[in-house]
């Protein structure tokens, strides 16, 4: 028994487990959210290469950027953390407003409204980092985007009210 015990330790980590169930527990109130996380972090992840691509383009390429320092890999890995951590911490928020606020259509708003401002604000900003390598010709879209972004909060922030219920 005590191998048994000791082979599962070894192999499936169960305070990582445990760390992770909680964690997608909270993050995860509603499978609709699954759509959403997973979208929000393949923005972070574009948003990290296409900033490298700004720094890569603007320095003359990958060995001019790191001769001269301008990618420099502690502070892109210090704001990058700090990135993951904010944003880790927000759904945790938006999940634990969908766990224990009894108001379930104030507490989907919430969530729908901090997914969507994180998911836009990271298109905009892929954008702006694709300006800034020099594509110059997003900047339409990158007007675009924001006024989309801000439509879009307004209307999550007005709620809904049906003509047959009473307030």
């Amino acid at each position: 028994m005590y191998e048994l015990f000791n082979k599962v330790f070894d192999t499936v980590k169960p305070a990582v487990a445990l760390l992770w169930a909680g964690i997608t527990y909270l993050i995860f109130p509603e499978q609709s959210f699954v759509a959403w996380c997973i979208a929000l972090w393949v923005a972070v992840i574009l948003d990290l290469l296409t900033r490298w691509f700004a720094i890569f383009s603007k320095s003359g390429g990958i060995t001019r950027a790191l001769k001269t320092k301008a990618w420099n890999s502690e502070t892109m890995f210090n704001k990058t953390a700090i990135k993951i951590v904010a944003y880790l911490v927000i759904q945790i928020l938006a999940g634990l407003s969908m766990r224990f606020i009894s108001i379930p259509y104030i507490s989907n708003v919430v969530a729908t409204v901090v997914y969507a401002f994180l998911f836009f604000r990271e298109f905009a900003s892929n954008i702006e980092n694709l300006i800034d390598a020099g594509a110059d010709y997003l900047k339409p879209l990158l007007f675009w985007v924001k006024k989309k972004e801000s439509a879009v909060l307004e209307q999550k922030q007005q709620p809904e009210v049906n003509n047959n219920e009473r307030i």
